[in-house]
């Protein structure tokens, strides 16, 4: 399938929202083959998949209807899956939160093993990573060890809570059981990235990002080396 111009971000009918029709010449749906459609059908009726599929269904099903918090969509879709044993790969700057999680997980049946994202302690400079010791601390999250960890504990799905923004990718690539985000980092606006989105359109700081800007380039700021910071939340 080439979009390499246009995709459904650019699609202002949404008529594969209920099946309506009115696509636009570039949509998917359209053109998807019914051989295609066959094949994804058969996916999600059989093998893994289909039981992923279908316990996310029933869990956002009774959400909607229970106007359920995603703690409690998560359980649910946990307990359709069969899964009582639970990995929580956690950011070392949420470990309170992980730990109110393990607290509502067990009162309800699961048990959760939960693995902090500085596991291992080992030291950015053995990454060959710059230490940038005073904003973030010189240990480097460790997302291999976590997945490896709560690979080698057995669980049944993963959540993660907090994980930085490409540690997730790698712990989602090595982890063996399938990972749901509870919590998405985001520094500033107490974890709630949607809110930057909904702010990009309205007023300064965050209509800034419709401006283009460099990306990907050292930073420019120095600071001296041999402080800490306090909180554990600047580490991750």
């Amino acid at each position: 399938m080439n979009m390499t111009e246009l995709s459904c971000i650019d699609c202002a009918q949404g008529g594969c929202f209920d099946g309506s029709g009115g696509y636009p010449a570039f949509c998917p749906t359209a053109a998807l083959a019914d051989a295609d459609r066959d094949a994804l059908a058969r996916a999600y009726r059989d093998g893994d998949d289909a039981a992923i599929m279908s316990a996310a269904s029933a869990a956002s099903t009774r959400a909607t209807a229970e106007m359920l918090c995603r703690v409690e969509e998560t359980m649910e879709f946990a307990a359709r899956l069969g899964v009582r044993r639970v990995g929580i790969a956690a950011c070392a700057g949420l470990m309170h939160e992980a730990r109110v999680l393990a607290r509502i997980m067990r009162a309800n049946g699961f048990e959760p093993v939960g693995i902090a994202c500085k596991v291992g302690a080992l030291p950015k400079s053995e990454l060959g990573l710059d230490e940038s010791c005073c904003d973030y601390g010189a240990i480097s999250c460790d997302p291999l060890l976590q997945a490896r960890l709560l690979n080698e504990a057995g669980v049944g799905l993963n959540v993660i809570v907090g994980l930085c923004v490409g540690h997730d990718a790698l712990f989602i690539k090595h982890a063996d059981a399938p990972c749901t985000v509870l919590i998405a980092k985001d520094r500033p606006l107490g974890h709630n990235p949607v809110a930057a989105l909904r702010a990009a359109e309205t007023s300064w700081p965050y209509n800034r990002m419709l401006k283009p800007r460099a990306w990907g380039e050292p930073r420019s700021r120095s600071c001296s080396c041999g402080t800490e910071p306090d909180d554990a939340a600047a580490n991750s």
